[in-house]
């Protein structure tokens, strides 16, 4: 396959998996919300709604407060153009509600895609695909049996 980007765009592509990478490390992993006006535009959109850094703030805030010691690890990134894609795993300890939940006290792990595109060094648009079933499978479960589906 031939490479098309052109002079420039991959270093454009590596800033932005870079960025998000910086998110998932300074933002959910150490929970510094701060960085979120640095990374995201004032209009940025999450899942189609218009929600700014303010969004992915609340984010981080209700799920840290279901999951202590929540860390995200990225895996595979794929950039091209001004889209990064980035395959993740999260890993916490369940103290607080999660999706009606009560706390379980289990320690869980689950992954997910995000797709974001930057423009001029900012995040704009968001779509993500978290395996929220694998997270509420392991809840669940009977005593000793956390693993979660297959």
């Amino acid at each position: 396959m031939t490479d098309t980007a052109g002079p420039g765009q991959s270093s454009v592509q590596e800033a932005n998996k870079a960025l998000a990478r910086r998110w998932f490390d300074e933002g959910w992993s150490r929970g510094e919300l701060a960085v979120a006006d640095l990374l995201f535009a004032p209009d940025f959109l999450l899942g189609g709604e218009q929600v700014g850094p303010e969004g992915p703030k609340r984010s981080v805030r209700s799920r840290r407060a279901a999951f202590a010691g929540l860390t995200v690890d990225v895996g595979l990134q794929v950039a091209e153009g001004p889209w990064v894609a980035s395959w993740y795993t999260t890993r916490g300890t369940h103290v607080g509600e999660f999706a009606g939940v009560a706390p379980t006290g289990r320690v869980i792990s689950s992954e997910g895609i995000q797709l974001w595109r930057v423009e001029n060094g900012l995040v704009v648009e968001d779509r993500n695909v978290f395996d929220v079933r694998r997270v509420l499978a392991q809840l669940l479960a009977p005593a000793g049996n956390t693993s979660g589906p297959a």
